[in-house]
Formats: C-alpha cells, sequence, structure tokens
C-alpha cells in the first residue's frame, strides 16, 4: 500500500502521479488504460515482491467480475509495451509459478 498522503509512486524512471493519474517513463508521458494504471500502481506500492496473479485480481479488478490468469498476462503483456521505453528495459519480471514483480534496479 502507498504511504498515506502520499501522491506520488516511482521507480527506476518510472513516475506514477496518483492524484492526476499521470505516468512519466523515461521522461515521457505515458498513456495506460484503468487496468494498466492500477497495474502499474500495485507494482510499485510493492517494489521488488512477487505479486501472484490472484492477488493483482483482487486488487486490480471489481469483486463481482470473473477474470482468469490468462487475462492478467495479457493486461501485463500491454503494460509492458506502454513501458517499453525506460532506460532500464523490461522492469516487470515474469516470476515463475508466482505472477510479477518489478526487476530489481542494477548499479
Amino acid at each position: 500500500m502507498s504511504p498515506q498522503g502520499a501522491t506520488s509512486l516511482s521507480y527506476a524512471d518510472i513516475e506514477m502521479q496518483l492524484d492526476t493519474h499521470h505516468v512519466r517513463c523515461n521522461g515521457t508521458e505515458i498513456s495506460l488504460g484503468p487496468i494498466e494504471f492500477r497495474l502499474l500502481r500495485r507494482l510499485l506500492e510493492n517494489p521488488g515482491g512477487a505479486l501472484s496473479g490472484n492477488e493483482l485480481i483482487g486488487a486490480v479488478w471489481p469483486g463481482n467480475v470473473y477474470v482468469g490468469a490468462r487475462t492478467v498476462d495479457v493486461h501485463i503483456s500491454r503494460l509492458r509495451k506502454s513501458i517499453r521505453h525506460s532506460a532500464h528495459g523490461d522492469v516487470i519480471r515474469t516470476v515463475w509459478l508466482g505472477g510479477y514483480a518489478l526487476e530489481s534496479q542494477t548499479a
């Protein structure tokens, strides 16, 4: 969860403004749909931690909507395409049998 009162989240060269729903990657404004925005927010709130598909479903989609694991994969793929211009490459790591995580930054 984001710190109380926080209006932004960041990781590597990705910056998210929570109040305005603006996202910048490597200094460039990117456009995200609502699902991708919520997925990225959840990942930014848990840097380095792996989030399972079920955790992402619970955090991103309404409880009255059935969402399968493949749906999460499709939206993660869209998110990856949107932030592909990151100077750090693909910062979303697939964790085998675990879900997804933000890639650890290297020095």
